[in-house]
C-alpha cells in the first residue's frame, strides 16, 4: 500500500508486544510484526467462544482522502498511551490526502487530527494510495529503538529517552511520518505536534510504501518510477550519530503485497518482486525474492520465483509480501509464487548452489484464473503446530486437495497449511479451506480465532475457527460499502478494518469504561 502525501510511522519508548495477562497490547505495522506473520500472540480478551458475541463497537467517517480501495489503512494501535488527558488506546489512521488521525478507540471519537504536506506528487498515476502506520516491534526485531538527530548536519542528538520522550511502559510515544518532499517527520503521539525538524529519506515526489521500524531502522519501499525516484528499498539508520540514507534499487522489477517487505530475527530484509525478468549478474531482479543484510540493504541471497504458465489469466495476482516465521531454531521465509505454489525457503541458504531449490513446495494452489492477493499469514496454534495461511481470489485449482473444506469457493478463499517437519525435511500439509469469500486480504489470527475479511461488493467480516476453518462469527450486512484492501488489524479484543467511502469499523467485545 502507498501514499504520495504522508506515510506513517509510531515508535514505542517500550520494547515488546507480548504482555502479561489484562495488560493491553499493541498492533506494531501491516502484519503486526517486522515478520509479517498476522499473529497477535497475547489477546486474552479475544476467544472463539466469545466470538459469537462480537458486535459492532466502532464505526468512524473520516472525511478529506479520495475514496477508493487503498485511500485509508486499517489502524495501528498503542495498547495504553499515558496521555495529557489519560490513559488512552489509541489507532493511528493514515490518508492518501496527507491526513493523519489518532483515535480514541475506546470512546469512538478522534483524540487528534493532523494535515500533513501532501502538495508533491509524481503525476496522476501516483495518487489515490495510503501507506498502513506501524510500530516499533516487539523485542525480538532488536534493541530499544532510537530516533532521528535534530536537522543540520552534525549536530549532537538528545539522549534516547528525550528523543522519544520518556520511557517506561505506557509512556510517551513518538510517530514518524513521510511526506511529499521525502522528509521523515517526528510527531508527538499524545497532539499530533511537530517534536523535531525533518531528516532527508526518501526522493522528493516519489510513491513511498510499507514504512517500517525495526532495530533503530526505518526502511520503505518506493514504486512505479513517481517523481522519477527508482523502484528501491530505502533504508535509514536513525542510531547512528550521522544519519545517511541507504538504498537497493530493484532495477525496474516492483516490490507487491501487503507488506511490501518482511524482516527476519537476525535483521535480514526479504523483498519479493514482481513482473520482469531476472538476471543477478546484471542486477535485474525481476521476478525474484532477495535477501538484503540490515540497515545497510546489500544484497546478500536470492531465489528465482518459478514464472507463471502461459495459461495464467492475471501473472500480477500471484505476488505477494512473504512471510518469516522460526521453525527448529532457524528462520524460514514462505512465499507464493507466480506459478500459483507456496514456497519454504531455508535462510541460510534461500534456494541452494543454484538459487531455485525450496526446502518445500505446495500443489499448484489457485485455478487459471484466480491468483493469491496481499500476503501470507503465520502462527502457531496451542499444542506448538506451525501453520500458513494465504488469501486467493478466484477458484481453487481443482487439482488441490485440502484435508476440509467448508463449502463451494468460485470467488474466493483462505486456504491453509502445516508445517511440519519429517525425517529433518519441512513439509507443507494441505489443511482446511475457508467459506466463499469475494477478494480476501491477509488474515489475521489470534487466541484460536482467524479473522478473513471479504473486501468485494459488501465488506463482511468473518470470524473462523483456526483450526477448522467453521464459521464462528459474521458481520452480516452491517457494513454497506466494500472493503479496503490495505488490511485488518486485531488488538485488545476488537478486529479493525476500512471501507472505500473512508469509514473505519471495529467489531469485537464491546469494553465498559
Amino acid at each position: 500500500m502507498r501514499t504520495i502525501g504522508a506515510l506513517v510511522l509510531i515508535a514505542l519508548t517500550t520494547a515488546g508486544v507480548a504482555t502479561p495477562q489484562g495488560r493491553p497490547v499493541d498492533w506494531p505495522s501491516v502484519g503486526g510484526d517486522a515478520r509479517r506473520t498476522g499473529w497477535e500472540k497475547s489477546d486474552v480478551r479475544i476467544t472463539k467462544d466469545n466470538l459469537k458475541d462480537f458486535q459492532l463497537v466502532l464505526k468512524r467517517k473520516l472525511d478529506g482522502p479520495a475514496p477508493g480501495a487503498s485511500a485509508l489503512t486499517p489502524p495501528v494501535v498503542i495498547g495504553l498511551l499515558i496521555s495529557y488527558k489519560g490513559f488512552k488506546e489509541l489507532g493511528f489512521v493514515s490518508g492518501n490526502s496527507g491526513d493523519l488521525w489518532a483515535i480514541d478507540l475506546d470512546l469512538n471519537r478522534p483524540f487528534w487530527h493532523t494535515k500533513l504536506d501532501s502538495s508533491k506528487q509524481g503525476g496522476p498515476q501516483c495518487a489515490g494510495m495510503a501507506t498502513a502506520p506501524a510500530l516499533t516491534p516487539p523485542a525480538v526485531f532488536g534493541r530499544r529503538p532510537g530516533g532521528p538527530r535534530p536537522a543540520g548536519g552534525t549536530a549532537a542528538r538528545p539522549k534516547l529517552p528525550e528523543r522519544l520522550g520518556g520511557g517506561g511502559f505506557g509512556g510517551s510515544r513518538s510517530v514518524y511520518a513521510l511526506t511529499g518532499d521525502g522528509m521523515l517527520h517526528m510527531v508527538n503521539s499524545s497532539d499530533g505536534s511537530d517534536q523535531y525538524p525533518a531528516l532527508k529519506f526518501l526522493p522528493a515526489n516519489a510513491r513511498p510504501s510499507s514504512l517500517l521500524m525495526t532495530d533503530n531502522t526505518v526502511y520503505a519501499m518506493t514504486n512505479t518510477g513517481c517523481g522519477g525516484a527508482p523502484n528501491a528499498l530505502h533504508a535509514i539508520d536513525l542510531a547512528q550519530e550521522e544519519t545517511s540514507p541507504v538504498s537497493f534499487a530493484l532495477s525496474g522489477a516492483a516490490a507487491n503485497g501487503t507488506g511490501g517487505f518482511a524482516v527476519g530475527n537476525d535483521g535480514t530484509v526479504y523483498v519479493q518482486t514482481g513482473a520482469g525478468t531476472p538476471d543477478p549478474a546484471a542486477g535485474k531482479w525481476g521476478n525474484t525474492l532477495i535477501a538484503l543484510t540490515s540497515k545497510k540493504v546489500e544484497q546478500k541471497d536470492y531465489f528465482l520465483l518459478p514464472q507463471a504458465p502461459a495459461t495464467k489469466k492475471n501473472p500480477a495476482l500471484n505476488v505477494t509480501t512473504p512471510v518469516v516465521f522460526e521453525l527448529a531454531g532457524r528462520d524460514v521465509i514462505a512465499t507464493a509464487a507466480p506459478d500459483g505454489r507456496i514456497y519454504l525457503l531455508d535462510s541460510k541458504s534461500l534456494g541452494g548452489a543454484d538459487h531455485k531449490t525450496p526446502l518445500a513446495k505446495s500443489a499448484v494452489i489457485p485455478s487459471a484464473q484466480g491468483g493469491f492477493t496481499g500476503g501470507l499469514s503465520s502462527w502457531e496454534d496451542a499444542d506448538g503446530a506451525r501453520w500458513i495461511a494465504a488469501p486467493v481470489s478466484g477458484a481453487l485449482n481443482a487439482a488441490f486437495k485440502p484435508a476440509s473444506t467448508n463449502g463451494a469457493t468460485p470467488n474466493g478463499s483462505i486456504i491453509t497449511f502445516r508445517v511440519e517437519e519429517k525425517d529433518g525435511k519441512a513439509e507443507l500439509i494441505p489443511a482446511w479451506v475457508s467459506r466463499d469469500l469475494k477478494a480476501p486480504v491477509p488474515p489475521v489470527i489470534t487466541s484460536g480465532a482467524l479473522f478473513a475479511l471479504s473486501t468485494a461488493g459488501q465488506a463482511t467480516l468473518y470470524g473462523l475457527d483456526a483450526a477448522t476453518g467453521k464459521e464462528l462469527y459474521s458481520t452480516g450486512n452491517q457494513v454497506t460499502a466494500p472493503g479496503s484492501v490495505t488490511g485488518l488489524t486485531v488488538a485488545n479484543g476488537r478486529v479493525f478494518f476500512t471501507t472505500t467511502d473512508n469509514t473505519l469499523y471495529g467489531f469485537g467485545i464491546f469494553l465498559e469504561i
